[in-house]
């Protein structure tokens, strides 16, 4: 078994709140390399194997017998022509698969008349933990299905998903040792690809909360927050893919903590974890390997599980969502003095459109768990997408999503296994459209990219 290699460093105090991050230990410049996806290829450690990118290269350099002819009258197809066999195709997959040909194909999908083309849905869908399915299964969304089968997990073990941002999973890994080994797998579904993060020995300890930070390019951290008692403690460890080690650092703690479930969010170098039931925010800086807490404000409602929800504003400011009793959605947003402001709520009524969500706009709908005695049936939050600020919502065992494009409730997927109710989803963003074009140099042949 490898065994997780774990640089300690000496950090400074955190401020005066609830936690102290005082006691630290000195570094060791000790590195250990993580099982990178697929198979070891001598790909670099800050990201994931590249072995099936160059095999998909090496395929494109053998051109199949009779195709050359086809491939000289598509080049010989103006751009205007080009455009309206693009506007024929089906969104997303096929545009974007079109725009990866060659240099002149995707200056096309994003030239100025790719405003003409059909703009695909803000999301490919979304994973969710399901029981009787040893990994998360996807629910597509936008006609193209994501499959992560190809992780080496035994199915008698499975995983659960704990994080996704940037179109990317993390994962825990269960089996035996699960209590008292944490074992977190990142992968990229689109790509196939994945990296086994070295195993972290967690016993007497309670997972706070195991968040995926992404970096520049394939770069990524990884931020795990445990509490400890015998005495009342905390740790924080950060792996990063440059150096593929572990950081950590401890301090004590004057109260005790207890692990909730809940929703984070990543501002810069900054993690964000509600603990809901705490009435507080916990906050882990990754740089700086200190914890400390935010309040949350007055909502002047019960607080539930379920009923409040954590995001980001575009200029990146933490939110703190709430729905009430009458559907009505009221958000707050932290500002720089760490003072909350209350924004203009919105009545989630006025944006069920029948077109959009169905029979979910004339069904009795309500925040308040007590009101399923009286027939209602009950909505709460299910995510937030950092990627697109996109709100996701469980109605009657459907996902709805809040559009902050056209601001309209539109209905996604319905839950038909009454044994297991919707809990939290984790979207996978639609990639960015239209796509960049970057200069490579050299020409527009098709197979140049």
């Amino acid at each position: 078994m490898v065994s997780a290699v774990v640089v300690r460093r000496k950090r400074s105090r955190s401020p005066p709140h609830c936690f102290d991050s005082g006691r630290r230990t000195r570094p060791r410049p000790t590195l250990s390399f993580p099982d990178v996806g697929r198979k070891h290829s001598g790909s670099p450690s800050c990201g994931f194997d590249s072995a099936p990118c160059k095999r998909a290269r090496q395929a494109m350099e053998v051109e199949p017998a009779g195709e050359g002819e086809a491939a000289a009258a598509a080049a010989a197809l103006p751009d205007d022509m080009l455009l309206e066999v693009f506007k024929r195709l089906p969104p997303p997959r096929d545009v974007i698969r079109c725009a990866a040909v060659c240099r002149r194909w995707r200056r096309v999908v994003s030239g100025a008349g790719a405003a003409c083309l059909h703009r695909p849905p803000t999301h490919f869908g979304f994973f969710r933990n399901y029981g009787p399915s040893p990994l998360p299964p996807f629910v597509p969304t936008a006609g193209l299905s994501l499959d992560i089968g190809f992780l080496p997990v035994p199915p008698a073990c499975g995983a659960v998903l704990v994080d996704a941002r940037n179109r990317r999973l993390l994962l825990r890994e269960l089996g035996p040792g699960y209590p008292r080994e944490l074992r977190l797998l990142i992968c990229s579904p689109l790509e196939k690809m994945y990296v086994r993060l070295p195993p972290l020995f967690i016993a007497g300890h309670r997972v706070a909360c195991c968040v995926l930070v992404p970096g520049e390019g394939v770069a990524f951290r990884v931020v795990v927050v445990l509490f400890g008692t015998d005495p009342n403690h905390f740790e924080v460890l950060v792996y990063s893919s440059v150096s593929s080690a572990w950081e950590s650092a401890t301090g004590p703690v004057h109260r005790n903590l207890v692990p909730r479930q809940g929703p984070s969010v990543v501002v810069g170098d900054v993690m964000y974890k509600l603990q809901g039931e705490e009435k507080y925010i916990m906050v882990v800086d990754a740089v700086q390997m200190t914890l400390s807490a935010v309040p949350l404000p007055d909502a002047r409602t019960l607080l539930y599980a379920g009923n409040h929800w954590i995001g980001k504003t575009v200029d990146g400011r933490l939110c703190f969502f709430v729905i009430r009793e009458q559907l009505t959605l009221v958000t707050w947003v932290l500002q720089a003095h760490g003072k909350w402001v209350e924004q203009q709520p919105v009545d989630l009524r006025t944006l069920m459109h029948p077109a959009f969500v169905g029979d979910l706009a004339h069904m009795k709908l309500s925040a308040k768990m007590s009101d399923q005695l009286r027939g209602f049936k009950l909505v709460s939050f299910a995510a937030f997408c950092e990627g697109t600020g996109t709100l996701f919502f469980v109605m009657a065992d459907w996902v709805v999503m809040l559009d902050p494009r056209t601001g309209r409730l539109l209905r996604l997927w319905h839950n038909t296994d009454d044994s297991r109710p919707l809990g939290d989803v984790y979207p996978c963003e639609m990639l960015q459209w239209p796509p960049v074009l970057k200069n490579f140099g050299g020409s527009d042949e098709a197979g140049s990219v």
